[in-house]
């Protein structure tokens, strides 16, 4: 993965950030491009600057309290975000609640990884997926959190350490845009083979040819994925993923919700499950506390790199 300039100073500029969305909003055909530029410029900037000291704060503050820091801190930079392919955000108060929901009360024996967070029709969630990355959600969808979590690469090493289990298979690179991957990979394959080279083609913009040779499968891409892909995830190193279990093959989100999601569901516990957060980070008796430890760590890299590349490109 490339480095990319930093949005989290650049767009503290107003005059920067307004020239930003009046090319945004020519390239889309958005009429008055530079008087809706003009408009929302400064929200623009007063959404990236509160998303920086939330996330600030969030990594000064201890363990109890840093999914809410880090979730606000993510909202208000996604809400940039959206600003430069929508200079009408918001124009609806549906838009404004969160579109994603929790269970209310959880039972006796709460396990983190068996918890689920629903997709709701309308809100936040729904509305940034299909403006930002145009993958539109299943209303009343659910996930699990073991399945967002192991969608993402750089919580594989903890999940075959502690778990035995992986969800995603890092890819060899025999060229630029050629790959291999170990069919032994693939916990029941080849019956889910076709299905996977299937979802694979959804999520490039471009063709794809694959052959199987001994064990291994040989892929070509005529153009690599990006970071709004929902098969494909790329690793803070560069390094391309692929799932190689039946539950991710069909999930429809992108990294960065998947960051948002996870994000909102920590939060949501830590506020209003106030018994069960508390025993999970006082007495050590949980293998969901090394885990929800580790992608906290990582959101603070990975989602800062995830929307450099949204706002720049690759």
């Amino acid at each position: 993965m490339n480095q990319q300039p930093a949005f989290t100073s650049l767009f503290l500029s107003s005059a920067f950030t307004r020239q930003y969305l009046k090319n945004s909003y020519e390239n889309r055909h958005i009429n008055k491009p530079a008087e809706k530029a003009y408009q929302n410029s400064y929200a623009c900037v007063y959404y990236v600057e509160m998303g920086n000291q939330y996330f600030q704060q969030g990594q000064k503050a201890p363990l109890t309290i840093q999914p809410v820091l880090l979730f606000y801190g993510l909202s208000h930079w996604l809400k940039a975000a959206l600003l430069t392919v929508d200079p009408d955000y918001p124009a609806t108060t549906q838009v404004l609640a969160h579109g994603l929901s929790a269970r209310k009360k959880k039972k006796q024996g709460y396990q983190f990884l068996s918890d689920d967070v629903r997709i709701q029709k309308e809100g936040f969630f729904p509305y940034l997926s299909e403006k930002l990355f145009h993958v539109k959600q299943i209303s009343g969808e659910k996930v699990k959190m073991r399945y967002l979590l192991l969608s993402l690469p750089e919580m594989q090493s903890l999940f075959k350490t502690v778990f035995k289990e992986s969800g995603l298979q890092q890819l060899t690179p025999e060229t630029a845009s050629s790959f291999t991957l170990p069919l032994d990979a693939f916990s029941d394959w080849p019956d889910t083979l076709n299905t996977w080279v299937r979802q694979l083609s959804t999520d490039i913009n471009g063709t794809l040819s694959c052959r199987k040779e001994e064990n291994m499968l040989y892929m070509t891409l005529s153009s690599l994925p990006s970071q709004g892909a929902c098969f494909f995830r790329q690793g803070i190193d560069g390094s391309y993923y692929a799932p190689v279990i039946q539950p991710l093959f069909n999930m429809t989100y992108p990294e960065l919700l998947v960051h948002y999601m996870l994000l909102y569901q920590l939060s949501m516990i830590c506020r209003y499950e106030i018994e069960w957060w508390g025993e999970l980070n006082y007495t050590f008796a949980s293998n969901d506390l090394p885990v929800i430890k580790e992608f906290l760590n990582i959101t603070q890299l990975k989602s800062k790199q995830l929307l450099e590349t949204l706002f720049f490109g690759e």
